[in-house]
């Protein structure tokens, strides 16, 4: 027990006690800490079985890769579909071309040959003419003799003729044809691209839609792990915090349970540190002051004891709670890597998305290109439709004008043998003139006889009264012969008479009606130089047409030839005019623009476009 007259003691003793009473405190203080941190931590095990049954496996969402579209290839093999189709349709209409510059060829040389024939025939007929003025007639004869063989000729050479433009005509059909041919073709390329806009326009809302639901799919699932997945994060971090304040709880109970038992060994120390100076400064007291160390070094190992113990008590949980806290922090690293690799998932899936959506994207540009490619398609379509129906309408009035015009041709040839037939006819005048003589020649008996029957009745009286009887009887037979031949030929004359009469009225009705088939005649070479003139100009502008085509893809010499069939059909047209008193204005049918196949064939729509804007073919854009 200290005694007062050492107060250091007594002092000490009575820190050891408020230590002894503190520590006890501490304990129980301690101890319930520890129980509610255990308590505490019993659960943890709970949560973070839950927490592993509750792990997310991301694995399972798979986003389907990305497949190449065939629409390209498909769009390309059309396409090339289509340019084979349009090649073998050009080389087919480069074939006929090829036959209509010969044909053209050919009917040029026909007309050149016919047209020197006739003139070589006019020739002859002035030389006939002139020969027949002069009555050499032995150079009539032969000169008429060429002249039949050169009319033979020009027969022959008007057949070759219109077997040449027989065959023009039939190369401008084959050409038509081809151009009907390409139509249809650049039709069905059109349903081609349009079938193909609307396959590709189907994919691509299917693409899209299949895209957009698996993608909804994908961002359910993704949405649903994630959510998960930060339930999880929150009860994690819930439970770092909890973890963290026990573990900062428990640290702070150690150094708050010690706190005074090392200020009380710091004191300890230094009270050591001035008794061993005091030892050494009093050597007299060395025996007290070794029992004091003594006594305090038993006090501070006591202390150390008591630390050690508390420490200790201490050691256990906090080992349990750095235990958790690794396991939480490997939780935690965990849960990092999941949602780094839902991250990734959802990168994947608006990657999957874009792509899809992409992939539509450019689906449906592939169907606005194919689309506007088949309307363009239908829109030459149309464009060569409407010009080949000018065309057609022209090569129709053409063929219907040739028609026309032989059909009146052979009118007026056939009305020519019938005024031939007429003028025949008048020939009968001989037979008239011989009648009227016959007639003449009965009046002239009959007159005779008249007069000679009053004769012989004078003579046959004279003769009875002369006693000449045999006289009078023969002067009375004779005059009895001619009023017996008086009567006969008043028969005879009146039948003559009436047959004169006849003749006259049939002579008549002939020269009315050699009058009425001359009119005729007048009339319908009028219709034929009408119809020609029509078709002159209808040829005139169709190789003007042609030329200019020819120019503009730089055959020279066919241009040539049409130039000159042009010109030549122009200058036919102007010998017309004044003789018929024709004008171009009086035949307002006839088209003003003309148009040439091969033309139509090789131009582009916009070319076209602005082709049927000129010759006034309303198009709507």
């Amino acid at each position: 027990m200290p005694t007062p007259d050492h107060p250091s003691a007594y002092a000490v003793d009575n820190q050891n006690l408020s230590l002894k009473h503190d520590a006890e405190s501490d304990d129980i203080i301690t101890q319930s800490d520890k129980s509610d941190f255990d308590a505490s931590q019993s659960t943890t095990p709970t949560v973070l079985a839950d927490g592993d049954d509750a792990e997310l496996d991301t694995s399972n969402i798979s986003i389907p890769d990305s497949q190449p579209s065939s629409k390209d290839d498909e769009f390309e093999h059309i396409k090339a579909l289509i340019s084979e189709k349009l090649q073998r349709s050009r080389q087919l209409a480069a074939s006929v071309s090829g036959a209509r510059k010969d044909a053209v060829r050919r009917r040029r040389k026909a007309t050149d040959d016919l047209n020197l024939a006739s003139a070589k025939h006019r020739d002859l007929e002035l030389q006939l003419e002139n020969a027949c003025e002069a009555e050499d007639f032995e150079a009539a004869e032969r000169i008429s003799d060429s002249l039949a063989t050169i009319d033979k000729e020009r027969q022959a050479l008007l057949a070759t003729l219109r077997d040449a433009e027989a065959q023009c005509d039939t190369v401008d059909s084959k050409m038509h044809d081809v151009l009907d041919s390409h139509i249809v073709a650049e039709q069905e390329c059109a349903t081609l691209l349009s079938n193909f806009a609307k396959d590709a326009e189907n994919e691509a809302d299917s693409v899209l839609k299949q895209a957009q639901e698996l993608s909804s799919k994908e961002m359910d699932e993704w949405f649903l792990s994630n959510e998960a997945l930060e339930a999880k994060k929150i009860e994690l971090d819930i439970e770092s915090h909890f973890i963290n304040e026990a573990r900062g709880a428990v640290n702070d109970s150690i150094e708050h349970s010690i706190e005074d038992y090392r200020k009380e060994q710091e004191i300890l120390h230094k009270k050591k540190d001035v008794l061993t100076d005091e030892l050494q400064k009093l050597l007299a007291l060395v025996k007290e002051k070794e029992k004091e160390i003594a006594e305090n070094n038993s006090k501070i190992k006591a202390i150390e004891e008591r630390i050690a113990d508390v420490v200790s008590g201490f050691q256990d949980s906090q080992s349990s709670i750095d235990t958790k806290y690794d396991n939480l922090q490997g939780e935690l690293s965990q849960m990092h890597l999941q949602s780094q690799a839902l991250s990734t998932k959802r990168k994947e899936i608006d990657k999957f998305l874009a792509e899809g959506e992409g992939h539509g994207a450019k689906l449906k540009e592939l169907a606005r290109v194919s689309e506007d490619e088949a309307k363009a398609c239908e829109e030459v379509v149309e464009l060569r439709k409407s010009l080949m129906l000018s065309i057609l309408k022209s090569m129709e009035d053409k063929v219907r004008l040739a028609n026309t015009e032989e059909k009146l041709i052979e009118d007026v040839q056939m009305l020519h043998q019938e005024v031939s037939a007429l003028r025949a006819s008048q020939e009968l005048s001989s037979t008239k003139s011989n009648i009227q003589q016959t007639v003449a020649s009965f009046k002239q008996r009959i007159f005779f006889i008249d007069k000679r029957v009053p004769e012989l009745e004078s003579e046959k009286k004279v003769a009875a009264a002369a006693r000449n009887f045999k006289e009078a009887a023969r002067v009375a037979t004779e005059a009895k012969s001619l009023t017996v031949e008086k009567d006969g030929v008043q028969v005879d004359l009146e039948g003559a008479t009436s047959e004169l009469e006849k003749l006259e009225e049939d002579m008549k009705s002939t020269v009315s009606r050699l009058q009425d088939t001359e009119q005729l005649i007048s009339s319908k070479e009028k219709e034929v130089a009408m119809a020609r003139f029509q078709r002159l100009l209808l040829i005139a502008g169709a190789a003007t047409a042609e030329r200019f085509t020819a120019l503009e893809l730089g055959d020279t010499e066919e241009a040539n030839l049409l130039l000159a069939e042009a010109e030549a059909a122009k200058t036919e047209a102007k010998k017309l005019q004044p003789i018929f008193n024709f004008n171009e204005e009086q035949f307002p049918n006839l088209p003003k623009h003309f148009l040439s196949t091969e033309l139509v064939f090789n131009l582009g729509r916009k070319q076209l476009a602005e082709l049927a804007a000129s010759v006034g073919l309303h198009h709507n854009d």
